[in-house]
C-alpha cells in the first residue's frame, strides 16, 4: 500500500506501545514514513522525547508522547482514559520484556508478576478498550508483539514464555472473533532480534542464531497485517517452532530446554 492508502485504510492516528527502543521504535519510524500521526508510549521519557523530535522533523507528522509504566494497573487505567476519546485507527501493542533467564523457582514472584502485567494483562486491557470502536467503525488494525517462545514450551524461560503464550492465544482468538468486521489483527512472533532485550535476559547477542534487525521485523509485520492471524519472521524460526510442535511433547520440551541451557551457559 502507498502511504495514502495506509491512512485511508486505518485512519490518521497510530498508537505504539514500547516505542522508545527496539522493534517499537522501528514501528514508529515506519508508520511516520507512511504519514501517520503518532501516539508513543514507553517508560523512559528520556528516550521518547528525542524520538518525537526526530520523527516530527523528518516526516512532518504530529507525535504525542505519553510516559506510562504498563506494570502499574492504575497507570494503564490512566492511559486508556487518555486514549478512548482519540480516533486511533492502528495500534502496535509492542511493549514487553523478559526477566533474567533461569529457573522459574529462583525468580522473584514480584518480578514475574510485573512482567505478566506488561506482557499479558496490559495488551489485553488496551485491546478490550480500543477494539470496540474499531469494530463499530468497520476500520482499524492491531499488531501485537509476541515471541516464538509463546508458541512452544521453553524451560529456563518459563515465566516469559507463559506470558507470551497467554498473548498468543488471546490475539489469535480475537482475530477470528472480529474477522469480517474490517479490523485487521496480527500476532507478530519474532525470534532473536537485535535489541536490548536479550542482554536484559542474560543472553549475549553473539550467542543468538539468526539475529534479525528490528527494522526488518517491523517492516515484515506491517506487510503481513490483514493477510494472516500469525506471522513469524524468518524461515528458520518458523521451522524451529514447527519442529517443536511436531515432535512428541516430552522430546520437544527436552530439546527446547537443552537449547536454552546451552545458550545461557555460553553467555555466562
Amino acid at each position: 500500500m502507498t502511504s495514502f492508502q495506509w491512512t485511508q485504510r486505518y485512519g490518521s492516528i497510530a498508537l505504539v506501545t514500547g516505542a522508545s527502543s527496539g522493534i517499537g521504535e522501528q514501528f514508529a519510524y515506519q508508520l511516520a514514513e507512511k504519514g501517520f500521526d503518532l501516539l508513543l508510549t514507553a517508560r523512559r521519557e528520556v528516550l521518547l522525547q528525542p524520538l518525537k523530535d526526530k520523527l516530527e522533523r523528518t516526516y512532518g507528522v504530529s507525535v504525542t508522547c505519553i510516559v506510562c509504566d504498563l506494570s502499574d494497573p492504575a497507570k494503564v487505567d490512566s492511559l486508556i482514559e487518555q486514549l478512548l476519546p482519540m480516533d486511533i485507527g492502528l495500534v502496535i501493542s509492542n511493549a514487553g520484556y523478559g526477566v533474567l533467564k533461569g529457573a522459574y523457582l529462583s525468580t522473584e514472584l514480584a518480578a514475574l508478576e510485573a512482567m505478566y502485567r506488561v506482557n499479558s494483562l496490559a495488551p489485553a486491557r488496551i485491546a478490550h478498550a480500543l477494539l470496540p470502536a474499531m469494530v463499530v467503525k468497520g476500520r482499524g488494525g492491531f499488531i501485537f508483539t509476541g515471541s516464538i517462545e509463546g508458541d512452544a514450551v521453553f524451560p529456563w524461560s518459563a515465566g516469559y514464555a507463559a506470558s507470551k503464550a497467554f498473548l498468543h492465544s488471546l490475539v489469535q482468538a480475537l482475530w477470528y472473533e472480529v474477522k469480517g468486521s474490517g479490523v485487521d489483527i496480527l500476532l507478530l512472533a519474532p525470534g532473536a532480534t537485535d535489541t536490548e532485550a536479550p542482554l536484559k535476559q542474560g543472553i549475549s547477542r553473539d550467542k543468538l542464531v539468526g539475529l534479525m534487525s528490528p527494522a526488518t521485523v517491523a517492516q515484515q509485520a506491517l506487510a503481513q497485517l490483514g493477510a494472516r492471524p500469525h506471522f513469524t519472521p524468518a524461515l528458520r524460526n518458523r521451522l524451529l517452532v514447527g519442529l517443536l510442535r511436531w515432535l512428541p511433547r516430552k522430546l520437544a520440551i527436552s530439546m527446547a530446554g537443552y537449547g536454552m541451557q546451552q545458550t545461557m551457559d555460553k553467555s555466562s
